[in-house]
């Protein structure tokens, strides 16, 4: 299918009893690198997200409430965990079908830590003071890059600033996995496939897609991500 050379990113998003939504940060960020987003809503499990496959040239997995701990063997320990079953459902379906694809994959937030579940890792259900204030372009915090990684790869430096809107993060990193960047309090701020390959698999806590207009780091992430998903294009 010819899209003049504009990759379809399948965008998961978070829904209620009346709205499908999410920011539209995600949209314009993919769509200013040269994607075509496209929100997914989770209205069933495998057999849905074989059918966004049919379309989607790369997946990202966006923000929103967290992944129920039952999926890594907890009970929910914390009053403010917020679950959506049917989005983890459809979520954890749709990682599992993209473990042996070859299209890109791109975690942010709720994504990394979705992923990081999916992929037979643990999280912290609940971590005090990681919820900023501010406006989400505004950098406060610090990540050093692991050298040689896929991450700093791409953004071409040994640090990165990050923002923080999120009270849960990795805990332990899944199998096969390795911490590409971690905050200066220790808290992973991206995970990534610890073998390398041809293929875009990257997870950040934080939110690039907040700063793709003031930081470069953030924008090469976003264009190496629509650049992989072109390679796709049928």
């Amino acid at each position: 299918m010819n899209r003049d050379n504009r990759p379809v990113i399948g965008i998961t998003s978070s829904m209620s009893d009346t709205f499908i939504k999410m920011r539209r940060n995600y949209f314009d960020a993919v769509l200013g690198a040269g994607g075509i987003p496209v929100f997914m809503p989770h209205n069933g499990g495998k057999e849905d997200a074989k059918k966004f496959l049919e379309f989607c040239d790369g997946v990202l997995f966006a923000g929103g409430d967290d992944v129920d701990p039952k999926h890594y063997g907890e009970e929910i320990a914390f009053d403010n965990v917020q679950t959506t079953p049917l989005r983890d459902d459809f979520e954890l379906a749709l990682a599992e079908l993209l473990k042996n694809d070859s299209r890109p994959i791109l975690g942010i937030c709720r994504g990394e830590q979705l992923l990081n579940v999916a992929f037979g890792g643990s999280l912290y259900q609940h971590i005090d003071g990681h919820r900023q204030e501010e406006k989400g372009a505004v950098n406060l915090r610090t990540a050093k890059i692991l050298e040689g990684s896929f991450l700093h790869e791409i953004v071409g430096e040994n640090e990165v600033k990050t923002n923080s809107f999120h009270h849960q993060a990795v805990k332990a990193v899944a199998p096969d996995f390795v911490a590409s960047a971690v905050a200066d309090d220790g808290t992973v701020e991206a995970i990534e496939p610890a073998v390398k390959s041809d293929r875009f698999f990257l997870a950040v806590q934080w939110h690039p897609e907040y700063l793709v207009k003031t930081d470069t780091p953030a924008k090469k992430i976003f264009e190496a991500f629509i650049e992989a998903a072109k390679k796709e294009l049928k």
